[in-house]
């Protein structure tokens, strides 16, 4: 029979390996994260800060007093603070907790990191005077590896989002009829100003053969794009713009 700890660990394993499938949203993503690693080290609140470009954030907390986020929030954006590593930082937040709670509070912190580089860490409160132990710790580190992926996952896909509505707005602001094509040649998208010209919506011409959309009333000039991509096309040299 597995030892208490070693269940527990492979529990909220298979746990973080489901929000690595099923979870794309990273407010609610992380927002599970922190809950699940507060319940696993018997925690009684905790945060996670990330590691953006101008510095650390709070991105999610649980019950932790509004007057010390309010607190942490600049300080974390402070540019001596920006700099510094995952260490650094939990030796300040357990100064601070040991500071604000009167020395009721203890906790600890491990680094959020994917593909070799850190993007965040998760620091745990107790409320109790046990130090956390080998295990403790080594079963939020167990943890840690694989919520980091899964942020890093929701950060991309939250940037391929972000991407796409640029894209969207970009070709919607356009004057000219635009189509976007499938590797099929069937329509992915169109644009506003083509559902005008055309007469039919995006959604009634998504799926449709470019063939049966675009027919010229006469030959066209140049290579039609069908020949076109049968002779490689758009990784030939000189390739033509359609």
């Amino acid at each position: 029979m597995l030892p208490d700890f070693r269940v527990r660990q492979r529990d909220y394993l298979l746990e973080i390996a489901r929000l690595l499938t099923e979870e794309l949203d990273l407010e609610k993503l992380l927002a599970r994260i922190l809950k699940i690693a507060i319940e696993m080290l018997a925690g009684q609140a905790g945060l996670i800060a990330l590691k953006e470009t101008e510095g650390w954030r709070v991105a999610t907390a649980h019950n932790i007093p509004p007057a010390f986020l309010s607190y942490l929030t600049p300080l974390l954006a402070e540019e001596k603070v920006a700099d510094l590593d995952v260490t650094e930082l939990n030796r300040m937040l357990k100064e601070l907790t040991y500071t604000a709670s009167m020395g009721l509070l203890n906790g600890t912190g491990i680094a959020l990191a994917a593909h070799g580089q850190v993007i965040g860490v998760i620091f745990i409160f107790r409320n109790y005077a046990d130090l956390f132990s080998a295990n403790d710790k080594a079963l939020l580190g167990s943890f840690a590896g694989q919520a980091a992926v899964a942020v890093h996952n929701a950060r991309l896909y939250g940037q391929v989002n972000i991407e796409k509505q640029r894209l969207d707005a970009l070709l919607d602001s356009a004057a000219d009829g635009i189509l976007i094509l499938n590797a099929d040649l069937t329509i992915e998208r169109v644009n506003d100003a083509f559902e005008r010209i055309f007469g039919r919506t995006h959604d009634q011409l998504a799926g449709t053969p470019h063939a049966e959309v675009i027919r010229w009333a006469r030959d066209p000039i140049g290579v039609p794009l069908e020949e076109a991509i049968t002779d490689g096309w758009p990784l030939t040299p000189n390739a033509t713009l359609y």
